[in-house]
């Protein structure tokens, strides 16, 4: 009866959640043409469906994220089924255009689509056209018409890096009886931590499926050599060379200001600080630059860096990052970094990207979403909690006055990431049984 009501009543929670990222400041991502349309109904053109020749008759596996930095924690999974001798056709359905456009750079996927809305003319159709063998969800796309349908047609189900908060695993409570019925359905469960584990297992995910395996985001690899000196090439046109550059990454809106702030605060003592300013949706860029431009530092956006616009480079005080894919290039020429969703309600963002370059990590309160690398960061020393601007002024400031306090910080850093490695592995161990092969 719950997902009868459900279904009733999809076409409404979707109109208010496109309504929601509307007013969000997010409307770049409703802007989809027909063939995206398409897809949304499970309905993608023939022409989208081609595999490569090699691979043709090999069954389909089929992997659901939700937006880019879900597709960017699976890419170490992806990777290395890609390494399988007995691989088969691997395809990543997003639920935004910018999470698709994120897995078709990724050479180990064969075919990125946008996912079929979980309504059951969409995923019924997209099941009949595409026939995969298993479905594989990551983290916590448990959308409740495609894993009932998934099931019921035969698809072997799998949850990675699977991961529940606290204030989400409150809301679920309240249907655990539905919950319960749909996470029974999964063979395999591989999640990121002990209290995950204890989350999905309150819900009714069967303990033989269930493996605490870690996070596979922090088994990505770092930004390649070449990529690295890509960056530097363009960072030396705005004649930064010697000056001390930090970065605050993956900002959240309320976020800025601080960073800001901090930064004017710092740079009243040290005038050749630089800041690298990177918002964690892209499509946010020109509100970030409002902030930057009453905040009276001259900046440029990275996509006028990469164009190679000419004028006016001389004084530049603050990159703006308005594109995908550069932040980890950027972590390696800075000294210390601020991650955000941290300093908001928002739980909270990669803090080992930085880390595991050496970089020592700032971070706020709010890591109900990344608290045991929070926790491990703060031990080792190489992270530290900040709460205002000042306190964020001050270790950049006590950082710069001791490069050998520096230096230790972000050896503890580096130290504290490797440890967090493995993930990926213990993932596709556990997944391996429902994993559909060449053979098959």
């Amino acid at each position: 009866m719950i997902l009868l009501l459900y279904q009733l009543l999809f076409p409404f929670v979707a109109a208010a959640v496109l309504l929601r990222i509307a007013l969000a400041g997010r409307g770049s991502l409703l802007r989809e043409g027909a063939d995206d349309l398409r897809q949304r109904l499970g309905r993608p053109r023939e022409e989208s469906l081609v595999f490569p020749a090699e691979l043709l008759g090999r069954p389909l596996l089929w992997l659901h994220a939700a937006s880019v930095g879900e597709v960017l924690a699976a890419a170490p999974l992806l990777a290395a089924l890609k390494r399988r001798k007995d691989r088969p056709r691997i395809l990543v359905t997003t639920s935004t255009a910018s999470g698709r456009e994120k897995a078709r750079g990724l050479p180990a996927v064969d075919k990125a689509l946008l996912a079929p809305a979980d309504f059951y003319p969409c995923v019924s159709a997209f099941l009949a056209r595409l026939k995969p063998s298993a479905l594989i969800l990551i983290e916590t796309e448990l959308w409740p018409m495609t894993i009932r349908l998934a099931s019921s047609r035969g698809l072997r189900l799998g949850l990675a890096n699977g991961r529940l908060s606290e204030r989400a695993f409150g809301r679920y409570l309240l249907l655990r009886g539905f919950f319960k019925g749909l996470l029974m359905r999964f063979e395999r469960a591989a999640v990121q931590t002990e209290p995950d584990r204890e989350r999905f297992l309150s819900l009714g995910l069967e303990e033989a499926a269930l493996l605490t395996a870690g996070n596979m985001k922090y088994d990505a690899a770092a930004a390649p050599e070449e990529a690295r000196i890509e960056t530097a090439g363009r960072l030396a046109r705005l004649a930064w060379a010697g000056a001390p550059v930090w970065a605050a990454g993956s900002t959240r809106r309320g976020e800025e200001e601080i960073v800001l702030e901090a930064h004017r605060l710092a740079a009243s003592e040290r005038p050749t600080l630089r800041l690298i300013l990177a918002p964690r949706h892209p499509e946010r860029s020109d509100e970030a630059a409002a902030l930057i431009e009453r905040s009276g530092l001259r900046f440029i956006r990275w996509s006028a860096l990469e164009a190679g616009a000419e004028p006016g480079w001389e004084g530049i005080d603050c990159l703006l990052l308005d594109r995908m894919g550069v932040l980890g290039s950027l972590y390696a020429w800075a000294f210390a970094a601020f991650v955000g969703g941290t300093l908001v309600p928002e739980g909270g963002h990669n803090l080992l990207e930085p880390a595991r370059l050496g970089c020592p990590v700032l971070f706020g309160p709010h890591t109900d979403s990344i608290r045991e690398p929070a926790e491990a960061l703060l031990r080792s020393g190489g992270g530290n909690l900040v709460r205002t601007h000042k306190e964020i002024a001050s270790r950049l400031s006590g950082w710069l006055d001791s490069p050998v306090r520096r230096s230790e910080a972000g050896a503890a850093a580096r130290r504290t990431a490797e440890a967090f490695a493995g993930a990926t592995r213990r993932t596709l161990e556990h997944l391996k049984p429902l994993l559909p092969s060449a053979a098959a």
